[in-house]
């Protein structure tokens, strides 16, 4: 009896039919082109094929299986939830302008004057005429990202066309999506029908808007969703919030609001925001203190390095760092907080593992500048590198790999390595070269392993503590 491929198990066919996409992908276009800037009056220069860009993702897995899509019924099916499995529907931008020419062999041809124009909001419409008309289409999308559309027109497409995603698992929005979305809407993706789950994973990105934007009078809605008893956050189980915006930016109330029914967070990402302070990061915390596993806040977008965490006045007196101790499935940390102590190391219970990065100002009960000046305050801090170290060596004893470093300041501290990195130009000058007796150079910077941020740091060096302590003693560097 003959046998064909499509007699083959479904589980076997997929994993061909991917095989077969995947080296479609290889042998297709994987970049975009385009012509270099037009010369300059009076100057001959030939213009040139440059290549603009990768070709995205999901443009490149549907090019992949076009040729399958044609083959029969199960094989289009199976393209299509492979092709439309992650989606990425970006804002229109460029700058390009006609070139009168019949070819492209000859590119010394004078472009034309006149701008090549789009619809901006072209992929959003098209793709939401192609769902309304196409439902099974996208049923089949699992993930979908947009990029670019903050307006209430733009937002009311965006929900038009998630109405028909009922399978989304992952969601990336614009952070105004909380502003102008209706309480139907995302009591729906937040799975409170029967027709549709929770998402799993929601993303909020945040941007700077032109005056423009903010302006119009279309945009000046707020409709406070978050207080409203249908939008439940109770399926959640992963929450990212980054970027700045000048325009109703997300702030602490919004986060406890969220905090109220966000009580399965397995991972919050709070980054690169100024506009929330510790009360929403430990409202989160604590909300979803028995399922955390991925912790990180990291406000350093506007403020630069110096600025370790926008604390507020309300929760100078609180402490945060047994609450996350008291996390038991937490298993990765990245924290900006106002004040640290040796509470945060002390337990060998935890299940720490990776990188450790703690930014912070002060220690916990104490002035904000009592490392600067008060000798009691810098030696609780060395003792706290010290339960560090403890605490590293507990995890490698149990076979977990921990690295932690600790910011203060314009330092970085290194426990393992008893190194601090920073820029000591002044206490070499201070000391007229006597101190420190011995530096290495340092390949960190203000932000870690990023480098250098801005022009006036300079390049960062290494000391061990004992020659940091011993510049200390003798004020040659501070805090």
């Amino acid at each position: 009896m003959s046998t064909t491929v499509n007699d083959l198990p479904y589980e076997i066919l997929s994993k061909v039919l991917e095989l077969a996409a995947e080296l479609n992908t290889q042998s297709g276009s994987q970049y975009t082109y385009g012509l270099s800037q037009a010369p300059e009056p009076l100057q001959d220069v030939r213009m040139q094929k440059v290549v603009r860009g990768r070709v995205p993702p999901d443009t490149l897995r549907w090019n992949a299986t076009e040729a399958i899509r044609r083959v029969r019924r199960q094989w289009h099916n199976w393209a299509c939830e492979y092709a439309l499995e992650n989606l990425y529907i970006t804002r229109w931008r460029g700058s390009e302008r006609w070139m009168q020419s019949r070819s492209l062999d000859k590119l010394q041809t004078n472009p034309s004057s006149i701008a090549v124009y789009r619809d901006p909001y072209h992929s959003l419409r098209k793709t939401s005429q192609l769902f309304e008309s196409n439902p099974k289409i996208a049923s089949c999308v699992r993930r979908i990202i947009f990029d670019g559309y903050y307006g209430a027109e733009t937002n009311a497409m965006i929900f038009n066309i998630l109405r028909r995603c009922n399978n989304i698992d992952y969601l990336t929005i614009p952070w105004t999506a909380l502003r102008y979305g209706n309480e139907d809407d995302w009591a729906r993706l937040l799975g409170r029908n029967d027709e549709h789950r929770s998402i799993s994973s929601l993303e909020l990105l945040a941007v700077e808007l032109k005056q423009s934007q903010i302006e119009k009078s279309a945009n000046q809605i707020d409709k406070r969703l978050l207080l409203s008893s249908k939008i439940n956050f109770g399926g959640l189980h992963r929450l990212k919030i980054s970027g700045y915006s000048n325009f109703m930016p997300l702030a602490d109330d919004d986060l406890i609001a969220i905090s109220r029914s966000a009580v399965n967070l397995r991972e919050i990402h709070i980054t690169g925001t100024a506009s929330v302070t510790i009360d929403g990061i430990r409202a989160l915390a604590e909300s979803s203190d028995k399922t955390l596993e991925i912790f990180e806040h990291s406000p350093l977008s506007r403020d630069g390095f110096e600025h370790s965490d926008p604390t507020s006045l309300l929760t100078q007196n609180k402490h945060l760092c047994p609450r996350i101790v008291r996390c038991p499935r937490l298993l990765n940390l990245s924290l900006s907080i106002p004040s640290l102590c040796e509470t945060l190391f002390s337990s060998l219970d935890v299940k720490w593992s990776g990188e450790m990065q703690v930014r912070t100002s002060t220690i916990c009960g104490k002035h904000p500048l009592s490392l600067k000046f008060v000798p009691e305050a810098q030696v609780e801090f060395f003792h706290i590198l010290d339960q560090a170290r403890e605490l590293m060596a507990s995890r490698n004893r149990e076979g977990a790999e921990l690295e932690i470093e600790i910011f203060v300041g314009n330092l970085i501290f290194e426990p393992r390595r008893m190194l601090v990195h920073g820029n000591f130009d002044m206490a070499i000058a201070l000391s007229s070269g006597a101190w420190p007796a011995e530096t290495t150079h340092s390949s960190k910077g203000p932000y870690g392993q990023t480098g250098l941020y801005g022009k006036d740091e300079g390049p960062y060096e290494c000391v061990s503590e004992d020659f940091f302590r011993q510049g200390l003693a003798r004020r040659y560097v501070s805090f």
